[in-house]
């Protein structure tokens, strides 16, 4: 495991030569002002796995954020990040494919990647375990069935067998929202959708632009029976322990929403403007 701290020996100077000539002064020490820029200085400081990279744990079949083409991970938040880390003079690094479920928890053991995307919704729960970034997209819920199914509607659901990604906001809305169904979480998002082709689940939730992908391209027997506004919000997952880099990510997202490139790339995977 090897752990880049920016800043670190430069701010520990700082703070030693700070005590020395405090111990030497005959006035009071300025220890309110000291303390500020020890602040200031800490929340800039980021902290990187690897030197000179962006390591980003993501799952990759979630199109058209992630996805992979051969072995090239494609998508509107690959492109976003490779910019981010282009901004922050850095080269952004994909790690293999990583479970949805387990990035969060990765990310705030640390040690294995710096960031994780893959559509997280900010969610009061996930800021009990890691920090986001601002905001990347707004998004919503959609639920896909297959044609001649008989469903029309939320309530025809009920008692169902629903298929959704463990950990996603997804299947938290189907428990909360439609009575008595089965809702099966599945490890992949391709699985959610061949259960819902094989017979195995009478519907699926899922983030709307993923199944608006899907059922264009991939899964074109089937359709979306419904659009949920869940008013949700993508952003970076960051470790608590890494205040400097979530500012650091901000700042680079702010300049590329500033320059034009952000909407180039919205424009790329979803056309027109994200405004």
């Amino acid at each position: 495991m090897k752990i880049k701290k920016i800043g670190i020996a430069a701010a520990a100077f700082a703070l030693v030569a700070a005590v020395a000539l405090s111990g030497c002064n005959s006035q009071p020490a300025a220890s309110s002002s000291a303390s500020a820029d020890s602040s200031a200085q800490e929340t800039t400081e980021a902290v990187l796995v690897n030197d000179g990279k962006l390591t980003v744990a993501a799952s990759l079949d979630f199109p058209p954020f992630e996805n992979l083409e051969g072995e090239e991970a494609v998508g509107f938040e690959v492109d976003l990040m490779k910019a981010l880390a282009e901004q922050m003079g850095l080269e952004a690094e994909y790690l293999p494919s990583t479970k949805f479920d387990t990035i969060i928890p990765l990310i705030s053991a640390g040690g294995k990647a710096d960031v994780g995307v893959s559509g997280f919704t900010v969610t009061e729960d996930r800021k009990k375990e890691i920090d986001f970034t601002d905001v990347l997209i707004d998004s919503n819920q959609g639920v896909v069935v297959m044609p001649g199914s008989g469903f029309t509607n939320i309530d025809d659901l009920a008692g169902k067998t629903i298929a959704t990604q463990s950990g996603t906001t997804g299947y938290d809305w189907a428990v909360e929202n439609i009575p008595d169904a089965n809702v099966v979480p599945y490890d992949e998002m391709t699985a959610v959708f061949a259960a819902l082709q094989g017979s195995q689940a009478d519907a699926i939730v899922a983030d709307l632009p993923v199944v608006q992908y899907y059922v264009k391209t991939a899964y074109t027997d089937m359709e979306i029976m419904a659009e949920i506004p869940t008013g949700e919000q993508y952003a970076i997952v960051v470790s608590k322990d890494n205040p400097g880099l979530t500012a650091q990510l901000n700042e680079a997202l702010a300049a590329l929403k500033a320059n034009g490139t952000y909407d180039e790339i919205y424009n790329k995977w979803f056309g027109g403007s994200a405004e």
